[in-house]
């Protein structure tokens, strides 16, 4: 009987140790201690790593071709009738000039095409003959109120010139 005793105080003994040894390891052991390359994927369990567990390199390299297109949807609901319009009543407006040159200012003009009554600029530009050379242009644009082009022109070198034009259309 005696014999038994020591048999059974070890068998309990090596029965705690075995079932407190893992948790008392995984409390013990830390990655600086895990020696580089040393834990493989048969020591990882299936599903437990993510993409933040990764580098930024091993996930782009995750990533494959493109697959094929699927099925195109079904049509969808006709969309509500847009604004009714547009431009209507639209006229070019013209100005021709003759630009001379004179004192400190060269050979400049500022022109204003003005738009019928009713109508605003939509559209402007300019013409210049082939007769000009170095010409800078400063401003093409509608005036404040929408109701004029204006274009400012200047020649540092010879008189020239130009037509000015407005593209003009209905406001309403």
């Amino acid at each position: 009987m005696r014999r038994g005793v020591p048999t059974i105080a070890v068998a309990g003994a090596l029965l705690v140790v075995s079932a407190t040894g893992g948790a008392t390891a995984a409390l013990v052991i830390t990655g600086k201690q895990i020696k580089d390359n040393s834990v493989t994927s048969k020591d990882i369990k299936n599903r437990t790593l993510k993409t933040k567990d990764l580098a930024a390199s091993t996930v782009a390299a995750l990533k494959g071709n493109t697959g094929p297109a699927g099925p195109a949807g079904p049509q969808g609901a006709t969309g509500p009738a847009g604004a009714t319009g547009g431009f209507t009543g639209v006229e070019r407006v013209s100005v021709d000039r003759d630009i001379t040159a004179s004192g400190d200012y060269y050979g400049s003009a500022f022109v204003t095409v003005p738009c019928p009554a009713g109508k605003i600029a939509v559209s402007g530009g300019y013409y210049l003959a082939s007769s000009a050379v170095d010409i800078a242009v400063h401003t093409n644009r509608p005036n404040a109120t929408g109701t004029a082009w204006e274009v400012y022109v200047r020649s540092t070198t010879s008189n020239f010139s130009a037509a000015f034009y407005a593209l003009c259309a209905n406001s309403g």
